[in-house]
This record gives structure tokens, sequence and C-alpha cells, in this order.
């Protein structure tokens, strides 16, 4: 009853408006459009409903006359193609028009609908039934289309039109693809399309069409890496690069304005995107280098240079200044992008000295700036030193490997890298943060559990061959077991010791799983292959090394 009183009210006020036309008197407001008074959903009313439902099939109705008329030959082919996209737009105009009013808005949405719904199939039959565009120019017009629906879904906010039409848009231009082999176009238009689509999520505040437009811009370039090692599609390495390019920088350009200009925070979906715009970047970079169209060193120079900008958007005023997530964001991708970058560049032995190098520094700026994601970085950059120069490797080898094997050699980068882990454990790092919490101090946990790792392993490198004959086929495994167990059981009591200073009070986390490690070597190990003197070392060492680890920690504990 209230729907009804309402919809008379409103048709009185139409009535009066044109009475006031026809005595030549303006009416002091304006009174609600003719079209407005069109039923709504927004009323809750089922038989609104019913006649939005009823309009549509009719626009389908005239959809279907207008194809009768054109297989018919009443018409020319391209005259009725031309006819029933002039017809899609009408209804996409109508509803851009029906959006201003917002009781009007399922309407427009209606509207909106129904013309991604007859366009997307048109443009499909024109380009591979009818064939009356090629391939391009089938593309070039769901540009153009895809754009307007766009256009009009922000003007209007109606978020399941966008939702609609990067969908519509992607299944498109994939049919697209599949009927006239255009794969740049395509990908460069499902590029469009997501930036597009993540623009239109900004200036709305939307959630989640953006993922959906990255889904197809990433599928996209995927799709173009996968047809260029086809022989039956001309697609040339390069292309591949180029557009994966493209994916990447429109993507990190757009991080950047809405992070710098507009003043907004990123989140997930920015993490997400430029992770897999970055990988699928260099897919496309080792493609066409395979194809010697380009040079890696190259792309690592470019990634440096992102890298380069990465970090000063890390450390502009504002972003240093408010401790949020686009700090934490720009100077993850800046780490990602540099040690990417210096791997292209240099080789695997100078870039690991070159992150020790980097470490050193990310340390000091953690505890000049206070920011434990520099430490993170600091962490992250040791332990790929460690990975490239091979030293985790020959640290595991001497700790856990076999003495008749091929012992690891002497390395003088090794004891560098090891070092230079020590010396970033005697730098004040950022140790505490209301945001990061207990995991505040993981960097300085992994960092010292590099330096047991690397400095151990060392050890038993140095030591090995002079004390066990470890290489060759006279090594004694016995007198090994020993020193392996005598480092090990020396690194617990090392790192209980250093639980007592202030800097280092994560090393009590390490020392117990240390010592448990031991105990396992033992049974393992020792035992099996020891002698009565050796075992008496491995023994002693580890007995004493338990009684001196719970009399540090429990006079941690009594001084807490």
């Amino acid at each position: 009853m209230e729907d009804r009183v309402a919809e008379l009210e409103l048709r009185l006020a139409a009535v009066e408006q044109r009475l006031s036309k026809l005595e030549g008197q303006a009416p002091d407001a304006s009174v609600t459009d003719e079209v407005d008074l069109e039923p709504t959903l927004g009323k809750g009313s089922l038989s609104n409903a019913s006649t939005l439902v009823g309009r549509v099939l009719l626009i389908f109705g005239g959809a279907y006359l207008l194809r009768a008329i054109t297989e018919n030959a009443v018409v020319p082919t391209a005259l009725g193609i031309s006819m029933g996209a002039t017809y899609a737009l009408f209804w996409l105009f109508m509803a851009h028009r029906r959006g201003r009013v917002e009781s009007q808005r399922t309407g427009a949405l209606f509207y909106g609908g129904a013309s991604v719904l007859l366009a997307l199939p048109l443009l499909v039959e024109a380009t591979g039934r009818f064939a009356l565009v090629s391939g391009l120019q089938g593309i070039i017009a769901l540009t153009v289309f895809c754009a307007l629906s766009l256009s009009v879904a922000v003007a209007r906010d109606l978020r399941l039109l966008a939702w609609l039409i990067t969908a519509g848009g992607i299944g498109t231009a994939f049919v697209v693809l599949k009927l006239s082999q255009s794969a740049v176009p395509v990908s460069v238009f499902l590029i469009l399309l997501g930036i597009g689509t993540l623009w239109a999520c900004y200036w709305r505040q939307w959630k989640g069409p953006q993922w959906l437009g990255a889904l197809g811009a990433n599928a996209g370039v995927l799709a173009l890496a996968m047809l260029s090692s086809s022989d039956q599609w001309t697609v040339a390495p390069q292309s591949v690069f180029l557009s994966s390019a493209m994916l990447l920088l429109a993507y990190l350009l757009s991080f950047a304005v809405h992070s710098h200009i507009r003043s907004h925070n990123v989140g997930v979906f920015e993490a997400v995107q430029a992770l897999l715009a970055v990988g699928i970047a260099f897919l496309g970079a080792s493609i066409a280098a395979r194809a010697g169209q380009i040079v890696m060193s190259q792309i690592g120079i470019l990634a440096l240079l992102l890298a380069a900008c990465a970090y000063a958007l890390a450390f502009t005023p504002l972003t240093r200044s408010v401790r949020g997530r686009n700090f934490f964001f720009y100077s993850t991708l800046g780490l990602v992008l540099l040690v990417v970058g210096s791997a292209l560049v240099l080789s695997p032995t100078v870039a690991a000295a070159a992150w020790s190098l980097l470490a050193l520094a990310m340390a000091w700026f953690s505890g000049r700036y206070g920011r434990v994601a520099l430490s993170l970085q600091c962490t992250f950059l040791l332990l790929a030193a460690g990975v490239s120069s091979g030293i985790l490797e020959t640290g595991l080898q001497a700790l856990a490997g076999d003495a008749l094997a091929s012992w690891p050699p002497l390395v003088p980068w090794h004891l560098v890298i090891a070092l230079t882990t020590v010396a970033c454990l005697f730098i004040p790092v950022a140790q505490h943060s209301d945001r990061w919490g207990v995991l505040a101090g993981v960097p300085q946990l992994i960092v010292l559990a590099l330096s047991v790792w690397e400095v151990g392993g060392l050890m038993v490198v140095y030591f090995a061959p002079v004390l066990a004959g470890a290489g060759t086929a006279e090594a004694n495994q016995a007198v090994l077991a020993a020193l392996r167990t005598a480092v090990l059981s020396i690194s617990s009591i090392t790192l209980a010791l250093s639980s007592r200073h202030q800097r280092w009070p994560e090393a009590r986390w390490l020392v117990y799983p240390v010592l448990v490690l031991v105990g396992i070597k033992l049974f393992l190990e020792d035992f099996p292959n020891g002698q009565p003197v050796t075992l008496f070392v491995a023994l002693a060492l580890v007995g004493s090394a338990l009684i001196l680890v719970a009399k540090l920690l429990g006079r941690d504990n009594a001084a807490d």
C-alpha cells in the first residue's frame, strides 16, 4: 500500500508540473523527471522486479528482431551489425541517464547489463562469423565499448556493471584471440582493462573487481608467452617481453600514483599483483633472452633502476614518517628487484659480496630509523649471500656430510661472508615494535642461526682435514664426529652467553634447539662411529654444555 501511495504522489507531482508549464508558471522547485516514475527494485516490490525483467526481455526481443532482419537480407549485413551496435550503445546511454537518480540505479544496472550482453556477442560474430572486422579492429571496438561501460559504471557507482564488463571483456578477448589469432592486441587490451578496472576501484573505493581485472591481464601475458613457443602462432618473443614490461610498469605506476599522489595505503592486492607482475616480467625477459633478442644483463640494469625508484618511494618524507604499509611495500619491492637485478648483472660470488655489504647498510639504517622491516631486509640479504656464495651448502656438508665424499674446498669469500654475518650482529638494529610485537626479534634470530651455521661449518671445514683426514680414504669418522659435537656444543654455550646481552636476547631461543640436535647427533653419528676416547670427549663436551647452559639461562631468568 505504501508503495502505491508513493507512486501516486510522484504521478501527481508530474501532473502539477505539466499544468504549471501550460499556465506559463515555472515551479519553485524541480519536480522529478518523468523517467523517475519507473518502478525499481529498491522499493522491494515483486511487481517492480517483474517490470524490470519484462523490459529487459523486450530489449532482447528487439535485438533478435534486428538479427532476423539481418539474416533474412532485408538490410546488408554490415548495416545490420551497425544497427545492433547502435542498439546496444543506446541502452548503455539509458543506463547512464537512469543512474543519475538514486531510486533508478537498479533499473540503470539492468539496462547496462543488457547493453553488455548485447554488444559482446555481436562483436564476436562480427569478427568470426561475418568476418566484417579484423582481429585488431575487433579488439579496438572492444576497448572502446569496455571504456564506455566502465565510465558509466564509475560515474553512476554501478559496481555490478563493472564486474560484468570486466568478466565479459576478458571472455570476449580470448574468444577473439581464438578466432583471429591476434595475440598481441588481445594482450594489450587485457592489460588496459586490468588497469581501467583498478582505477575504477580506486575512484569508487570498490573491493573485488580489480582482482578479476588483474587476473585477466596476467593471463593475457602468460597466454602470449605460451603461444610464442608454438609453431602455429606467429608471436615474436620480443612482443612477450614488451607486453610483460608494460604489465609491470602500468601496475607499478598506478600503485605509486595511488599511494604518493592520492595519499592512500597499499593493500593485499598491490602486494600480490606486484610480485606476480615482477615474476611475469622476468618470464617474458627470459623468453626473449633465449631467442637472442635481448641480453639478461640489460634486464638486470632495468631491475636495478626500478629498485632505486622503489626505495626512493619508500624513503619519501611522508612514507618514512608514517609507519604504515606503504614503507614496507616499497622497501620490500625494492629489495626483490635489487636482488634479482644484481644477480643478473654480477657473478654469484661478487653478488654475494655486494649483498653482504648491503646487509651491513640495512642493519645500520634499521637502527637509525627504528625500522624492523629494514632488519628483516638485512636478514634476507645475508640469506641470499649465503645461498649465492655456497657457504650454506658448505656448512651443511661440513656439519652433516660424509667425510669420505669430496670435502668442501677452502674458499676465501666464505670467510668474508661469515664475518659480515657476524658483524651484522654487532650493529644495533630495531628489535621492538608495537606493530610487529614478538615477531620483531625474528630477523635477529635468523642472523644468529646463520652465524652458527656459517662459522661452525667453516671451523669444521678448516680443522677436519687436519684432525680427521676428511676428504681422504683414511678419514677418521670417530674424530670427525667428536669435532662436530665440539663445535655444536661450543655454539650452544656461546648462544647462552650472548642471550645475557641486551642486544641478543633472541639467542636463548636457539640454545636448546642446538642441544637437541647435538643429542640426536650422538645417537646417529657418534655412537655408531665413535671410539672410547672420542666418545669420552663428545659426552664430556655435551654434558658440560648442558650444565653451563642451564646455569647461564637460569641466572638470566633470576635477573628478570
